[in-house]
């Protein structure tokens, strides 16, 4: 009969396991780096028509890299990556990016920063860059706005709470927004402990769908479309985003 495997033993073993299998998959990567640093040793190892136009140097690796990550990349990243690579190399590729950037009048340059090298936006295209930031955030708010009015239509009067419970994220900007623009509107206090505040469509929701009340709204299916259609997105638009005041 088989022994017992007591619960200790059974996580040591995971445990064992897990290591064994993060070992292996760092040597498989290192495996996979080393073959790609050997290849850049080597360029007719890898030749193609191609190559002779854009050939894939270290440098352009570099770049590449510094153009996809998210943060300010470490000397120590990069040479994890560039494993053939000296930090002399590496600086003088970072250097030569700079001055290429700065000759050709790109739009980004090469920066030190926080112990690490990162390409970013020059400062003179701040002002284009906050109007497309703009724009993302129109976007989001009209669909928040949107599914926070579709809920509250079908629900009324219903709670801030309620209405956060089925969306699943916090709606005080959204609901404050939808009061100001004579959407929505306080119709009472919900007999509960801290009583709070209940809302509801007003009539200016009734006029831009051309209904005569509530009662005659169209499937629930169809409401976001129909809101979608009948409410300019920039109705919704508000620089407040304080909660309404609950009492």
């Amino acid at each position: 009969m088989a022994e017992k495997i007591s619960e200790k033993e059974r996580t040591a073993q995971l445990k064992a396991l897990r290591r064994e299998l993060e070992s292996q998959m760092e040597q498989d990567l290192r495996n996979v780096v080393l073959s790609g640093a050997k290849d850049l040793r080597d360029p007719s190892a890898t030749s193609s028509p191609q190559d002779d136009v854009n050939p894939i140097s270290p440098k352009r690796i570099l770049e590449a890299l510094l153009f996809a990550s998210g943060k300010p990349l470490m000397m120590n990243e990069i040479r994890k990556i560039l494993t053939s690579a000296s930090v002399k190399e590496v600086e003088a590729w970072i250097q030569e990016l700079k001055e290429e950037y700065a000759r050709e009048g790109r739009s980004f340059e090469l920066i030190e920063i926080a112990g690490g090298y990162e390409i970013v936006t020059r400062k003179e295209y701040a002002n284009w860059l906050a109007r497309l930031e703009l724009q993302k955030r129109i976007r989001q708010a009209s669909r928040s706005a949107l599914e926070t009015l579709a809920i509250l239509a079908y629900k009324q009067p219903v709670t801030r709470a309620e209405v956060e419970e089925i969306r699943g994220v916090d709606i005080s900007g959204v609901l404050t927004t939808l009061l100001e623009r004579g959407f929505v509107k306080i119709t009472g206090k919900k007999e509960v402990p801290g009583r709070p505040f209940l809302y509801g469509t007003t009539e200016k929701f009734l006029e831009h769908f051309g209904l005569k009340s509530v009662q005659d709204l169209p499937p629930i299916s169809e409401i976001k479309t129909l809101v979608e259609r009948a409410v300019r997105k920039e109705e919704f638009i508000s620089e407040s985003e304080g909660p309404a005041t609950e009492n």
